[in-house]
Formats: C-alpha cells, sequence, structure tokens
C-alpha cells in the first residue's frame, strides 16, 4: 500500500515530546476530572448508594495495618486464596485513616491520570496539542469509559484503577525506556492475577507499532515490550499458584481447582471463538475503538484472551465433566462487569489511541482528497459508535447525582438514626447492618450478617426494616432478625432496640 492511505496502518512514534502549554492544559483538565469524578463518586456513598465490594475493600487494604493479617475481611476472610489483590495493600495507608472515600479518590486521581497520559500518547505519536487534549477527552467521555468507571452499586474495584497504569506502562513501552516500563508492568501485575493478560496487551500493541515504524531494521524490536510480554506470562501462573497454596477456611471463597480450570478450557475451548462472549466482545471493540481496530485488525487475535475469564462461564460449562459447584461459581460472570471488562478497556484506549493518531497524520498530509475522505468516513463512524455505545450501557451518568434506593426524607432518618450508632459504639465492637446502610459502619469492624457462624456476635445491628429493598435487608421478621432470605441469624430477645426512624431501626446487644 502506498501513498497517504499507508499513513492509516501505521505509526509515527516522536523520539520525545516537549512540555508546553498544550500540556498544561491537559493538566488542568486532568485535575478538572479528578474533581468531577470524585464529587459524583462521594455525593453517591454519602446518599448510601454502594455497597458491597467497596467495603470489602476497604477492609482488605487496611487488614494488615489492623492485626488481622494479609488482605483479610469479615465477608469471606483470607481474600488472597482468591484473588491477588497485592495492590491494596499500599492503598491500606489511605484507607486507614480515611475509610472508604480515599478509595473513591484513588480511583478519581486514575481517571484524571488516564486522561493526561491519553493527551501525552497522542502527541507521542504525532498529534497536535488542541487535537490530542479534545480527543483523550472524547475517549473519557464515551459512554463505555463512564459506565465502566461509574460502577453502580459497587462504586470501586482495585481492577478500575489498573487501564491508568496500562496507559502509563504504554507510554514508557512506545519511548522503550527499559526501567520505568518494567516498573509499571509489575503494578499492573500487582492488580489481580488476570492483570497480566492487560500488561501483555499493552506491550504487545507498543511493540507491534515501534516495529512498523522503525526506520532501521536492526532497531525494530522493542527489548522492554518483550520482557513485558515474558514477565505477564510468567506471572499468569505465579500469582495463581499463591492463590492455590493459600490455606481454606471457613468463609474464604475457595479458588478454583487448576485441574478443573484446565478440564473445562480443554474440553470447550473450539467453541470459544463462536462464543455469544466473543461475539459481544468483537462488537465491543469495533464500537468501542470508534472503528479504529479495522486498521489493526490484528490486535483481535491477542485480544480473544481478555474474553477468557468470562467466557468461562458456569452456562459454557457441560455437567457431565463433573467439575465442583465451587468452580462454576467462581468462573461465572459477565463480559462488560468492570472487573472482567477491564483488559478489553484498557486495549480500546491503546488501540483508539493509535489508529485516531494515525487518521489525524493522513488528513494533515495526505492531501486534500485524502483528508475530506478521512473525515467523512471518521465522522460516519464515530457517530455509529456512539449511538451502539449508548444501547450497550443505556443508563451511563455524566452529571454530579447518583443513584440511591433511599428517598431524601429517609436519608436524614438514616443519618439522624445511625449518627447514635457513631457517636456510642466502639470502632472495635461488631457490628452488621443491612447492605446500603454499610457506610455508617464501614470503618469499624463490621461483618455480614450471612457470615456470622463461628464470630462473634455483634454488638450492634443497623437495619433496614424491609425485606424488600435491595439484597439480604436485615428486618424483622418472627422475633427474629433476618436478611431478606429469611436465614435466622440472630435472635430478637438477646437485642434492645435504641431507637427508630422510619423504616431504620438500631439494634444493640444486652448485657
Amino acid at each position: 500500500m502506498r501513498g497517504p492511505w499507508r499513513e492509516l496502518f501505521m505509526s509515527k512514534v516522536e523520539a520525545a515530546v516537549r512540555w508546553d502549554r498544550w500540556d498544561f492544559l491537559a493538566l488542568v483538565v486532568g485535575v478538572f476530572n479528578v474533581i468531577w469524578v470524585f464529587a459524583i463518586k462521594l455525593r453517591t456513598f454519602y446518599n448510601l448508594g454502594y455497597s458491597s465490594d467497596l467495603f470489602m475493600s476497604v477492609q482488605l487494604a487496611r487488614s494488615w495495618l489492623e492485626g488481622r493479617g494479609f488482605l483479610n475481611d469479615n465477608c469471606f476472610g483470607k481474600t488472597l486464596a482468591t484473588h491477588t489483590y497485592f495492590l491494596l495493600v499500599p492503598l491500606g495507608l489511605i484507607a486507614k485513616p480515611f475509610g472508604a472515600p480515599s478509595l473513591l479518590l484513588a480511583l478519581a486521581v486514575s481517571v484524571g491520570v488516564a486522561y493526561f497520559w491519553g493527551v501525552r500518547i497522542l502527541r507521542l505519536l504525532g498529534v497536535a496539542g488542541p487535537v490530542a487534549v479534545i480527543a483523550a477527552g472524547a475517549l473519557l467521555a464515551l459512554p463505555i469509559s463512564v459506565a465502566f468507571y461509574e460502577e453502580r452499586f459497587f462504586g470501586f474495584h482495585v481492577e478500575l484503577l489498573t487501564p491508568a497504569l496500562c496507559l502509563l506502562l504504554f507510554y514508557f513501552l512506545l519511548q522503550r525506556r527499559m526501567i520505568p516500563s518494567i516498573a509499571m508492568a509489575l503494578a499492573v501485575i500487582s492488580v489481580k492475577e488476570d492483570a497480566p493478560i492487560a500488561a501483555a496487551m499493552v506491550a504487545i500493541v507498543a511493540g507491534v507499532e515501534t516495529w512498523i515504524s522503525s526506520a532501521d531494521k536492526h532497531s525494530r524490536l522493542n527489548l522492554p515490550a518483550l520482557i513485558v510480554v515474558l514477565l505477564s506470562v510468567f506471572a499468569v501462573p505465579v500469582l495463581m499458584a499463591i492463590s492455590w497454596l493459600q490455606p481454606q477456611t471457613e468463609y474464604a471463597r475457595p479458588s478454583p481447582d487448576p485441574r478443573a480450570v484446565f478440564l473445562v478450557f480443554a474440553a470447550n475451548v473450539s467453541q470459544w471463538p463462536g462464543s455469544t462472549i466473543v461475539r459481544l466482545w468483537l462488537w465491543v471493540v469495533i464500537v468501542g475503538s470508534f472503528g479504529m481496530i479495522l486498521l489493526r485488525p490484528y490486535y483481535l487475535i491477542p485480544g480473544v484472551l481478555t474474553t477468557l475469564v468470562a467466557w468461562l462461564r458456569d452456562d459454557l460449562v457441560p455437567r457431565s465433566l463433573g467439575v465442583p459447584t465451587t468452580t462454576l461459581a467462581w468462573l461465572r460472570n459477565d463480559l462488560l462487569w468492570a472487573p472482567r471488562f477491564y483488559p478489553t478497556e484498557t486495549l480500546l484506549w491503546c488501540v483508539t489511541l493509535v489508529g485516531f493518531a494515525s487518521v489525524v497524520r493522513t488528513m494533515r498530509s495526505g492531501g486534500r482528497t485524502a483528508g475530506a475522505t478521512a473525515l467523512t468516513v471518521t465522522t460516519g463512524v464515530a457517530t455509529i459508535s456512539l449511538f451502539a455505545q449508548l444501547a450497550l450501557v443505556p443508563k451511563t451518568r455524566y452529571l454530579v447525582r447518583s443513584d440511591s434506593g433511599y428517598s431524601r426524607l429517609e436519608r436524614r432518618q438514616a443519618d439522624s438514626l445511625f449518627e447514635r450508632y457513631r457517636r456510642e459504639g466502639k470502632p472495635e465492637e461488631p457490628v452488621v447492618a443491612s447492605p446500603m446502610l454499610f457506610r455508617y459502619a464501614h470503618d469499624r469492624n463490621l461483618f455480614w450478617l450471612n457470615r456470622m457462624y463461628g464470630r462473634p456476635a455483634p454488638i450492634w445491628v443497623l437495619s433496614d426494616g424491609s425485606s424488600n429493598y435491595g439484597y439480604d435487608d436485615i428486618h424483622v421478621e418472627n422475633d427474629m432478625l433476618v436478611d431478606r432470605n429469611g436465614r435466622c441469624m440472630l435472635r430478637l430477645e438477646d437485642y434492645t432496640l435504641i431507637d427508630r426512624r422510619g423504616r431504620f431501626m438500631l439494634f444493640r446487644k444486652k448485657d
């Protein structure tokens, strides 16, 4: 392929990009993104819109600072037996004094970092400053990106920090900087046992782009990218072995039997390329990259690996294989759920950035006809992609408002009632709460009502008082304090009703 159209299928990596006023503007916009996202997250947190994983993450991050062991929580116990969330360990330094808001701030900062380094990568690929500032903002504002970072109901997963780390890795790999690349690869790998897939995807894209763009045949090999790929391949079995070697505890989610997982994979691998997950993934990659993947279609081949965990689901596993129920539960997940989508989200960022840079370069140097054609096609594909993304994630939210199952009056009632618990309760006293009320006790000795067997009886009970809101809400039924599924865990006669506001109730264990 000759002429200006050749520019569409290759990158031009600059040796260095000096800091100028556009980088300063990108920094300002990045800080604004941090403030905007944090405002949304914090408002949702105080409006009782988050539950479950955000608060487990707080306990996991803080456990080593509170003498409760390494990556332990009061729900599942030794989480390292299931997931290698090593990145949460340093986050404990901020989660210990500031609780859940600190993790929400870390997520907001990662959004700002992703934007700023998106701009820097575009500039490294030859895109002018003003165009890079706008393009990176558009990429961050895509419905898929917003829905990914929003993570409704849960609010936070450590996996949400991965795209920002991967963009830093991508930047250093394009510059072939060995030490920073290895450092960032290790940071990515520390996120989780399947995070090496994301690191490998970034290294593959960087390696291919620098290979194609290199004028000197003798310097085409991107050695840092090759090392990151090898490091990622090596890291997967190491991280999984760490989980498999952990002793099982009463409530720990058992890590999947490696033999069973291999059996599932081997028996069904031929169905993988034609599975519903892969077909959905192909559509997501096409529309999520504004069609830029069509300029680099070879990335689809290694990119299929990002669907592996989502593909290994309950409905894909024949019962005749005799796979244990615990393994099936571990395997079941959805492609677009953030903890499973983050490798694909990372690939989308990388492919879109290199593809967009190629389009801009073609429009700039390819003459009037080539530029007009590229602009027309790009605009049409972008429009289709935008509407397709809105269909994939129809509830994308951009404004500073939050979802909550409680009315404003109910939130005021809850605040006034459970402020008494905050005032009279001691941090070390065991407490259980309805899941949407975790905020009031998340930085204390919070337990889950359905996981109290063999654990100290809670001193305090924060009840939603309703059996039909959310999940596992604590309410009174037949002289028992039970959850929504009717599991009787606490006898009402052992507790005193301290106070009540509307539907909310505060109980304390009798002496």
